[in-house]
């Protein structure tokens, strides 16, 4: 959605920055670290009522964690190990801002807004979790569902400055459980797709030749 858009220029448009950075030595797991410090930094702020500070502080946190990869690709240092990072951070911090939306909640005995917050934490989580089993079966759902990581910290950004918190929980909660099933039903469709273009041929551990089956 906005993030596929954002990406067709950003790139280009920090090049001149993130060769600067390559060139001070910075790397893109150093980004990656930094921007996990910021956003739990966030979450913290969120959890004592400063929303606001919060949200900028989020949103430069979510800055650095948008240009790392690109840095990656400048620097020519991309390595499993990075996107291992920087997906195990991405979760971390997005735990830190869940609970820093769920103290305040819990305070103030806001219910539905405590399990609004659960629900999106949970969709968030599973639909993480289909896109990396989707690669388990050779399907790419990467781009796959309404809701990225973008989209969910750019509404959450508007909703805290503008004190309207309940709005991004609904947002959440919804686009975060659609985006999930989005990514489920795009890899089963994948799947069957794979199977019908196969013609039902597998190889046959015991004798090592092909032979076919009905699918």
């Amino acid at each position: 959605m906005i993030s596929r858009w954002v990406r067709t220029w950003y790139s280009y448009a920090l090049n001149p920055f993130l060769g600067f950075l390559a060139r001070l030595g910075v790397t893109a797991n150093m980004l990656t670290v930094v921007s996990l410090i910021l956003i739990i930094s966030a979450g913290i702020f969120l959890a004592s009522g400063k929303a606001v500070l919060g949200a900028w502080i989020l949103m430069s946190g979510a800055f650095l964690d948008g240009i790392d990869g690109e840095l990656a690709r400048i620097s020519g240092i991309k390595s499993p190990f990075g996107s291992f990072l920087d997906s195990i951070c991405d979760h971390v911090g997005d735990f830190a801002i869940y609970l820093g939306l769920l103290l305040p909640a819990i305070r103030s005995n806001a219910s539905l807004e405590i399990i609004l917050i659960f629900v999106a934490m949970f969709a968030s989580v599973f639909g993480s979790h289909a896109r990396s089993r989707a690669g388990m079966v050779a399907v790419d759902a990467k781009t796959i569902g309404l809701f990225t990581r973008f989209e969910r910290i750019f509404l959450l950004f508007i909703c805290l400055l503008i004190g309207r918190v309940a709005i991004a929980l609904w947002g959440l909660a919804i686009f975060n459980s659609l985006s999930a099933l989005q990514r489920v039903a795009y890899t089963l469709r994948a799947v069957h797709n794979q199977g019908v273009s196969s013609k039902g041929t597998y190889r046959s551990e015991a004798t090592g030749v092909e032979q076919s089956r009905n699918l």
